[in-house]
């Protein structure tokens, strides 16, 4: 088939020189030029367009190159600008965070999140500093944006901090509007509830929630969270309240931990 293929082609050539000579030729009558050309005319078509399609080709296939390039390109600079924005945001936080720690009324060691607990992974982080950076068991970690936990495994060189979203977490505070106090508790949910409320309090959405200062693990004012709605515990003679912690906890990269 290829061979057939071959064949034809190279008498389709030759046909076409022949025509090309005749026509061409000075010494053949017009009349005969005329017919020739006109009969030939699909052919040398054919022809003209098999031998100018590599040419049409080449110029859409550097363009097909180029454009494959450029979109690279395109791609490397979007990566380099992310990166770029990723290493300032880390550089925003870590300055707000060594301005926090410069005028927090009490000593700390700031600290980076380095991965959850894997057997309490939503309520449970990791931090790259321990006991021979100053960070101690059952004291309080908190971020720019307010409390986070308290240090309840302390090694020598990473600790484990337990969040105040657990629900073995226990923190006393306080309504900062009108001083009503309260125990606050973790949830599942990664919301805390604040229990013990008194019925007359008026406690409503929006009021902000401080630590107490009571036993000695959190200081005193440290921003913990808002309340989002208050209800009557059934059975019981206080209200509780549902808090959204200040600090989103799933997304805490540094810590400061009170010494």
């Amino acid at each position: 088939m290829r061979r057939q293929t071959t064949n034809t082609l190279k008498v389709l050539a030759v046909f076409v020189v022949l025509i090309f000579v005749i026509i061409t030729s000075i010494n053949a009558p017009s009349l005969l030029r005329i017919k020739l050309t006109d009969a030939a005319s699909p052919v040398l078509r054919s022809f003209h367009a098999v031998l100018s399609f590599p040419g049409r080709l080449i110029p859409f296939y550097s363009l097909r190159q180029d454009n494959k390039a450029l979109r690279a390109r395109i791609d490397l600079l979007n990566r380099k600008l992310q990166e770029a924005k990723t290493i300032s945001d880390e550089n925003d936080r870590l300055k707000t965070l060594l301005e926090l720690k410069k005028t927090a009324p009490y000593s700390t060691v700031p600290a980076q999140v380095i991965g959850r607990d894997a057997s309490n992974w939503s309520n449970a982080i990791i931090i790259d500093k321990g006991s021979s950076q100053g960070v101690k068991q059952q004291r309080g970690v908190l971020s720019t944006k307010g409390l986070v936990g308290r240090v309840v495994e302390a090694g020598k060189y990473s600790s484990k901090i337990l969040l105040i979203s657990d629900p073995n977490s226990k923190v006393g505070v306080v309504i900062q509007r009108n001083r009503q106090g309260g125990m606050l508790m973790g949830r599942p949910d990664g919301k805390c509830k604040m229990v013990y409320i008194a019925l007359d309090s008026d406690v409503k959405p929006g009021d902000k929630v401080v630590t107490a200062g009571f036993g000695g693990v959190f200081p005193k004012g440290i921003l913990v969270g808002y309340v989002m709605k208050v209800a009557k515990e059934p059975g019981r003679l206080y209200k509780f309240a549902i808090i959204r912690p200040a600090q989103d906890l799933s997304k805490v990269e540094e810590v400061l931990c009170i010494q």
